[in-house]
């Protein structure tokens, strides 16, 4: 009798159990949503600072390799991050990454950290002169994923920008983003 109890326990635990849990392995894609602020030090000019929604998608793959997930990921924000100061005005018209996502495996849930490039566009400053720069740096950060179920993920990632001699010397731009993220498994 005892035997059939721990079978039957033992036959509801895995029943209970996802089979998902765990299971970090294949492609994803989806998209986020939220919130990014800067500091631009434009050398001779006036230190502008900038906030604003920022929202795109993103597309990857991760291998599982037991306790530890790694993989790529290309990200895309449109944003709303623009500076206004004496007149002179500028935008950001999107910032588009490619990083590596390297996390440790909760079972239902990833904590992983990120390196990579990352490439932006500004146009602007029409009140001052004309700058129109398109130039790469790099962006790091960390995040939260929670596996919904076998498809769906949800999670939060904050991510760090950084700019170097944006369009020419001396000019450097920071900035973070907050995203609410949500992918689809496939």
């Amino acid at each position: 009798m005892k035997s059939k109890c721990l079978t039957a326990l033992l036959l509801f635990s895995a029943a209970a159990t996802p089979a998902f849990a765990g299971d970090w392995e294949g492609g994803y894609a989806g998209g986020q949503i939220g919130y990014g602020s800067g500091d631009f030090d434009l050398g001779t000019l006036t230190d502008l600072d900038t906030d604003g929604a920022v929202g795109g998608f993103a597309i990857g793959y991760l291998w599982d390799l037991g306790d530890w997930a790694i993989g790529p990921e290309l990200q895309y924000d449109f944003t709303d991050l623009s500076i206004n100061s004496g007149g002179a005005t500028g935008d950001f018209d999107g910032i588009a990454r490619l990083k590596l996502r390297a996390g440790y495996d909760l079972g239902d849930g990833l904590l992983y950290g990120t390196l990579g490039f990352a490439y932006t566009n500004f146009d602007g400053l029409s009140g001052v002169t004309s700058i129109d720069f398109d130039d790469p740096g790099y962006v790091i950060g960390f995040g939260y994923d929670h596996q919904i179920n076998d498809q769906w993920v949800i999670g939060g990632e904050y991510q760090h920008h950084k700019f170097d001699d944006f369009g020419t010397d001396g000019n450097d731009v920071d900035f973070g983003t907050l995203h609410f993220r949500a992918m689809f498994r496939f």
